[in-house]
């Protein structure tokens, strides 16, 4: 499932891409591409990319911790053994 998900981010960042493109070469075609729309298509671009970045790291699956070796068992015999007085029984 991990890895849907990451492929439709990478679609859907891949299609931001391209409309970004798009729309900068149509802007340029126009005469109309100036500094500020120039870094407002970087920053959204950059914002997309650390987004996709972000996604795709928050559906990988966690790495499951390394299992500890059991650790030694030892019997250790200085308790005493006390038992209670048993009740006599009633005939």
């Amino acid at each position: 499932m991990p890895a849907l998900l990451t492929l439709l981010i990478v679609a859907l960042a891949s299609a931001g891409a391209t409309a970004l493109v798009i729309a900068v070469v149509l802007l340029r075609r126009q005469g109309r591409l100036d500094a500020r729309r120039g870094f407002a298509t970087a920053a959204l671009a950059v914002v997309g990319v650390a987004s996709a970045a972000f996604g795709i790291t928050a559906v990988q699956p966690a790495p499951h911790p390394t299992p500890e070796p059991p650790a030694a068992v030892t019997v250790v015999d200085t308790a005493v053994d006390v038992q209670l007085p048993t009740l006599a029984l009633d005939e």
